[in-house]
This record gives C-alpha cells, structure tokens and sequence, in this order.
C-alpha cells in the first residue's frame, strides 16, 4: 500500500493559516519519509486556543518559510498520490484555502478520511477522535503535533489494512462505505460516508474498568476551571470526571477558583496577548495573592489518579 499521510495545525480561525504540516510517505506499507515544516502564516495572527491546542507561538515561526516556499519543498509528494488525513475535511480545505491564497496551481490526488474510516469499521469506541482511535488500538503519540498525528493517522490505515487483510484503497473504500475524494484544478469532491458497510472490525474494546485507578478525593474542596479544549476528552466528559473526584467546576475565573485547567503546553513561556481570557484572569488574580494551581492536560490526568499518601 503507497499513501501520503497528513496533518496541519493552523495559528486561527481561517483555514489559510497554517502554522506547521506533517507528512508520511507510506511505499510498499512502508514509512519511508518524514517530514515536518513550521510556517509562517501570511497573517501573523494568533488565538489563543489554537496555541492551547498545538503549543505553536508566533515567536517559533517568525522566522519560517511562508507556506509558499515550503509548498515547493513538499509538492511533489501529493501529486497523482493517495493522502490520507484524520477528519480530512479539515486537513484538505486548509491545503486548498492557503493555496488559492498564493496563487498557486492546485495538485491532483485522491484522497480519504480516516476519521470516517474509523467510525465505520470501529463499533467499540466511544467516538472516532485520533486520539481515541489509537488509544482503542494501544499506539501512544502525542497529540497536536503536526507529524506525531500524521504518524497516527498512518497507524489507523495499517490496523485497519491487516485486519482487513487488504491493500488495495479501492476495497478498503467499498467494504467499509466510505468514499475516495478528489482534488485537481477543476476542483474537488469529498470523501464521504456512502454505500453500505460490508465490514466491521471483531477488535474488542478493554474490560479494564479504569475508574479504579481514580482517586475519588482528587478535587475535594476545588473549584476548577477549564479553558480551551482537552485532547483526551471533551469539555463535557472532563466536567463531570472532576464531579466524580468531588469537585465543584466553575464557568468562570473568580475569586473562588482554586484550579485553572489549560490545554497549553507551557503556560510559563506564554505571553500576554498568547492567553485565553480566563488565563489572563487567573495570572492576574495569582499576583494579587490567590492561590490558584495551574494544570496543563498531562497534570490534570495525573492528579486524577494519583493516590492519597
């Protein structure tokens, strides 16, 4: 099996703001490549949930080539190539949106969406995140970082090719009804969710009850705070875990909150303008005197399973 595997992480809201891009070459089911590239988006302008998701800062690729120049690096892997991407309407639009944004010709590929993929074949997983997939398979990357999810995403193909015990794309697309889209200079078509499903995977979910491993005391007399998304779960499932643990979850920073829980990486090398509302606050707040933790991801697991001495 020969397929290009990719990942872009964007500095804003625009789909024409890439900031970095991960690619895998794939030849003869081999990793043969791997590429990674910062960017300098056209517009330096960045919000700072997407810093909280990927950890990328406007200082880190100040001095990185503009999409431009680094399209010339990285071409021609896509032409007349399969890509891949997880949730590739996203990946395929951001491609599209920064190349019309130059000027510059579009490349001709076919291309699929794991995330669809996945959703399909994978009857025992909660949803179809990256994340949750590969967790469900038992490959460990960290998240948000451009070419570790293009590693993953290439993973998500593998495990579903030999369980299928299928090489061919066009097979993997009809058996597990999702379609191959395309792009070209004419434009494009999506991949998408169509036809019938003739295959499911027989890969059982763990019967490890990983509430045991809880400390159900973690946030006793807490008031936590979160701001931006979490990779490992929703804003949702994340509230209720620390109601499990006996704490209380606040909308807001206030003069109540004891814990604020960030999805960016280093909160100490984060300048002002970098920081959400509600971390501005909780920095203001914590000069005044308040004794307010800060919690990244990794910290917030931890203290959830770490036991009382």
């Amino acid at each position: 099996m020969n397929f290009v595997a990719i990942d872009f992480e964007t500095a804003n809201e625009k789909r024409n703001s890439p900031c970095s891009i991960g690619i895998v070459v794939v030849k003869d089911g081999e990793i043969t490549e791997k590429i990674h590239h910062l960017i300098k988006p056209k517009e330096m302008r960045f919000m700072p949930i997407n810093i909280g998701i990927h950890g990328i800062r406007p200082g880190m690729v100040k001095d990185e080539l503009e999409f431009n120049k680094v399209w010339e690096k990285i071409k021609h892997y896509f032409n007349n190539n399969l890509v891949i991407a997880h949730n590739a309407s996203f990946d395929i639009s951001v491609l599209r949106r920064t190349l019309e944004l130059y000027n510059i010709e579009m490349p001709s590929f076919q291309y699929i969406c794991t995330m669809k993929l996945s959703k399909n074949f994978y009857s025992n997983i909660d949803n179809a995140r990256l994340n949750t997939v590969n967790k469900f398979l038992g490959y460990e990357f960290m998240h948000h970082d451009a070419l570790a999810d293009a590693l993953a995403c290439s993973n998500i193909l593998f495990n579903i090719s030999e369980e299928l015990n299928s090489k061919h794309i066009n097979e993997i697309s009809k058996l597990l009804g999702v379609t191959l889209g395309y792009v070209n200079e004419s434009g494009y078509k999506p991949s998408s969710t169509k036809g019938k499903i003739l295959k499911k995977s027989n890969r059982q979910a763990s019967t490890e009850n990983i509430m045991a491993n809880f400390n159900f005391t973690a946030f006793e007399d807490e008031v936590v705070v979160f701001t931006g998304g979490l990779a490992s779960m929703t804003r949702d499932e994340a509230t209720r875990l620390v109601r499990k643990l006996s704490g209380t979850v606040g909308s807001s920073v206030t003069r109540k909150t004891t814990c604020i829980v960030t999805n960016t990486k280093d909160i100490d090398d984060l300048q002002k303008e970098e920081m959400s509302n509600k971390l501005k606050k909780a920095v203001d707040l914590k000069k005044k005197g308040q004794d307010i933790k800060f919690l990244n991801e990794e910290t917030f697991l931890k203290r959830c399973t770490e036991k009382l001495i």
